[in-house]
């Protein structure tokens, strides 16, 4: 059995040194979110914020900040810029998590009911928005193993 996104992403916090304090929002803040954006959470990304989201933004050695909860917003929301033609809707319906360095890019999980679906894209604009993993657990287990894998 595969061991759950977040409690590999616990781990590799705790291996690294960073103090990352995490929470887990209840059922009732993810169903408000998935309202406002009008989509559906993949189940590896729901259990990541229902277990172990950062309570605050949190860097990490990779200079990557995991958002908390409060920061997760949609593409459009976040980044003004011109966006692939894969990333379907301008973006609406990808969440974005993650940012790399002070925003050089981020990262955000398709919530589109597609083939990208559960999909994590790199975002730094039309010529390098890229899918770098085909689920929340894949997007992980590169990250932690080589960040460059996702980038």
């Amino acid at each position: 059995m595969t061991t759950p996104a977040y409690i590999q992403l616990q781990r590799w916090w705790s291996q690294d040194g960073e103090d990352m304090e995490t929470e887990g929002i209840s059922n009732h803040r993810i169903l408000e979110l998935e309202q406002r954006y009008k989509l559906v959470l993949p189940d590896d990304f729901r259990d990541y914020l229902s277990l172990s989201c950062p309570i605050e933004q949190g860097w990490d050695c990779e200079t990557t900040s995991w958002w908390n909860f409060e920061r997760i917003k949609n593409i459009p929301e976040e980044f003004q810029g011109d966006l692939e033609p894969f990333i379907a809707d301008g973006g609406s319906k990808y969440l974005i998590f993650a940012d790399y360095s002070i925003w050089c890019w981020a990262w955000a999980i398709s919530c589109a009911a597609d083939e990208t679906y559960g999909k994590v894209a790199m975002i730094a604009g039309r010529g390098y928005d890229r899918l770098v993993a085909d689920s929340f657990l894949d997007f992980v287990q590169k990250y932690i193993s080589d960040v460059r894998s996702v980038c």
